[in-house]
């Protein structure tokens, strides 16, 4: 009975590891596509939150460019942009300097737009031999995803063959529902809970890159790496977060129920 169920447990971790890779491999695990784009993304929650003083003074320097774009000012401006740990071209910021005179946009606008235009498109991943593997595997199991669904079809077969028992079958799957459930809303609540309760706040970074001195202040770290995490959560995952929740809450109460009506049948049979 022991090693059964240590068996049903270590199933059931495997088929949590497998879907919880199978949800996030498109977003969270696709390094690729996360690295696409991470400069321009990155730089805006940075500027989002921020502080609003910082805000209207980093936008303040962009416009400063505006005013000298046919003078020496834009020239120096251009230089200190490049100061920092990312290089930002200024190149394009004529017609955008446009729009934000004539009101088109606004300041989070305005910055969002530069960044867009100032950051590549395209920034490769560093060469490394450990990363260089690992985006070769995750390459290959996000063009062959019949993989996973292979190996979790195995997987539930095992667990029920381990079972052995249709109702007992139904509650680990209830189970390992829960735990999914879990796995994906409890990181979500808990960066949510701390930016309600501590906020996240990218002031000190955002003055830093400005300055071309990158300056690592703990909390703003932090505070970049819980919005890098929260921007893994789609609609979809927070959406199949809440149907694995609610199906494994229905099985607790479900197992509950027969548990409860299994000791008052073994007391029915006592008292005869």
């Amino acid at each position: 009975m022991a090693f059964k169920n240590f068996s049903i447990s270590i199933t059931k971790s495997l088929i949590v590891l497998v879907l919880a890779t199978l949800i996030f491999s498109t977003v969270a695990l696709d390094l690729p596509a996360l690295f696409k784009g991470f400069f321009r993304d990155i730089f805006r929650d940075i500027f989002q939150y921020s502080s609003p003083e910082m805000q209207k003074e980093v936008v303040g320097k962009l416009t400063a460019a505006c005013s000298g774009l046919d003078e020496k000012g834009f020239n120096a401006l251009q230089q200190e942009m490049t100061k920092g740990p990312v290089a930002l071209d200024l190149s394009k910021i004529g017609g955008l300097c446009k729009d934000y005179s004539s009101g088109k946009v606004n300041d989070k606008e305005f910055f969002f737009s530069v960044i867009g235009s100032a950051v590549p498109d395209k920034l490769e991943l560093p060469k490394a031999g450990a990363l260089e593997k690992y985006n070769s595997l995750m390459d290959f199991l996000n063009r062959n995803k019949g993989v996973y669904f292979a190996v979790l079809a195995a997987l539930f077969i095992l667990l029920y063959l381990l079972a052995r028992n249709f109702k007992l079958f139904i509650i680990t799957l209830t189970g390992i529902s829960f735990s999914m459930g879990i796995l994906i809303l409890l990181p979500y609540a808990a960066i949510t809970a701390y930016d309600k309760f501590v906020g996240i706040d990218t002031t000190p970074l955002l003055a830093s890159i400005l300055g071309g001195n990158l300056h690592f202040d703990p909390k703003a770290i932090i505070s970049v790496i819980l919005l890098l995490i929260l921007r893994t959560y789609s609609s979809l995952i927070i959406a199949l977060g809440v149907i694995f929740l609610s199906i494994g809450v229905a099985g607790k109460v479900y197992s509950w129920r027969l548990r409860r009506q299994s000791k008052k049948a073994e007391a029915k049979s006592d008292k005869k």
